[in-house]
């Protein structure tokens, strides 16, 4: 397991080095000036204060230059300024991905909560009114886009219920003059995550159920499942114990992908609630030139990405023993 692991790392190494190559001639395509960005938004610099920039920056030199400097400070955990926050990047993706993370496991620990035994009960229930109803539902929520659906929760919930926030993460009272108690601030963190948290938990629950019914009704027609049921054993032990097992291993390869995605971002979610996450200040990084912090972020999430690959394959080996990684 070791050297498969060890190998599949180093086989991602040219691939995530063509990956940086990418991100860094996209950014730097990017419309707009570089050198504004740099200087501050509104300011009103002459010629040569602006070439001096661009030969501070090292904008002056050809794009290929660029990128192996750039490259090599990215390799020595210099990931440069954020000229959007003024501040180091790595210090930004450490502050805000946090928050994304809180985000994102509260909705996928609800979607699992709900998506495993109702996944069950269409998978034993195939073709009831029960299986039709949630499988309508579950492809209602792989169909809505999350921004929609966000938007929709602001307009008819947030918007007409007092107590419920519609953005950010804190009241901007309570932050600003301090918190009675850490549980006054974590009660007031709780409220502002039901509505981004419901909408993601929406389109996670849908993914997750269908799989858990697609494993099952598989599982379930196997011969094994009759034999055990031959035997005389009661129907939850067969399906829990016997067929459930087998059906977690789909299911266990999506939650190995999706495990990254907890620190990557919901990007456009955490735009319509202003939760301030990685997403969104990968938005407003794109927004206001931050080449930087933009390079960044996506190669972070590329090697989160290629890291949850590599989760996937290793448990799904743990799962099934069939299935063999040494090689």
């Amino acid at each position: 397991m070791l050297k498969y692991i060890v190998k599949r790392l180093l086989t991602s190494i040219p691939v995530l080095l063509i990956i940086t190559m990418v991100i860094f001639g996209v950014v730097k395509s990017m419309p707009g000036d570089e050198v504004s960005a740099y200087l501050g938004p509104g300011t009103r610099a002459t010629a040569v204060i602006r070439q001096q920039a661009r030969v501070k920056y090292g904008l002056d030199k050809p794009l290929p230059e660029q990128y192996v400097r750039w490259l090599g400070r990215t390799l020595t955990g210099n990931l440069g300024t954020s000229t959007t926050l003024r501040k180091p990047v790595g210090e930004v993706i450490g502050s805000y991905v946090w928050n994304t993370f809180i985000l994102n496991a509260a909705a996928l620990i609800i979607a699992l909560i709900f998506a495993i035994p109702i996944g069950i009960r269409q998978a034993v229930k195939k073709g009831s009114f029960e299986d039709n109803f949630w499988t309508v539902f579950s492809l209602l929520g792989i169909s809505v886009p999350t921004f929609f659906f966000g938007l929709v929760l602001i307009f008819f919930v947030g918007l007409r219920i007092d107590w419920m926030p519609i953005s950010g993460m804190r009241d901007t009272m309570l932050a600003n003059f301090g918190y009675s108690s850490i549980w006054q601030e974590i009660g007031d963190i709780l409220l502002h995550m039901i509505l981004p948290t419901t909408v993601l938990a929406f389109g996670t629950f849908a993914t997750f159920s269908r799989y858990v019914r697609n494993s099952m009704v598989e599982v379930i027609n196997q011969d094994y499942i009759r034999t055990a049921r031959a035997k005389g054993l009661k129907e939850k032990t067969v399906i829990y114990r016997h067929a459930f097992k087998n059906a977690l291993i789909p299911l266990v390869t999506l939650l190995g992908m999706y495990i990254p995605s907890l620190f990557s971002g919901a990007t456009i979610l955490e735009t319509v609630f202003v939760w301030p996450g990685i997403g969104k200040v990968l938005i407003d990084g794109i927004n206001q030139r931050d080449s930087a912090l933009v390079c960044a972020c996506l190669v972070f999430s590329a090697i989160l990405m290629i890291l949850g690959n590599l989760l996937s394959d290793v448990c799904y080996s743990l799962v099934d023993p069939r299935v063999k990684v040494d090689g």
